[in-house]
């Protein structure tokens, strides 16, 4: 399942870079000229490989320039319903879990999810998937 999940997120992720040195606020992502991505914390997730997960930081990021949301934890919230409601099944909690969810943690705890494999999974089993 994971195989397609990454096949889609690199069949729509629109063009984008990689760097140490992405846009960190809504002002420097909304003002720079071409789309680039945080290379950062990319090599332990759900998907697998960091560039589907840059892939699907993109995809991410280009919602935010589509929506005019900003990064508080309300608009990464709304955002992540918002990327969700874009897939349906297995696709749609996967991604609401690691938008949605993981920005809620962060609002709770302070902290970025270290493991988000195992938070993802988590989610997904407290979703109901037998994962």
């Amino acid at each position: 399942m994971i195989r397609e999940i990454n096949n889609l997120i690199l069949k729509t992720a629109p063009q984008f870079s990689v760097s140490e040195l992405a846009p960190s606020t809504e002002l420097e992502l909304f003002n720079s000229p071409s789309l680039v991505v945080w290379s950062g914390a990319s090599d332990h997730t759900i998907f697998g490989d960091a560039y589907v997960n840059w892939a699907f930081r993109a995809l991410h990021d280009s919602l935010h320039l589509k929506t005019g949301l900003g990064f508080s934890h309300a608009e990464e919230l709304e955002l992540g319903r918002i990327q969700a409601n874009q897939y349906c099944g297995l696709m749609a909690d996967l991604v609401y879990a690691e938008v949605a969810l993981q920005a809620k943690y962060n609002q709770q705890t302070g902290l970025f999810v270290s493991d988000q494999v195992a938070f993802d999974l988590n989610q997904l089993k407290l979703m109901g998937w037998n994962v």
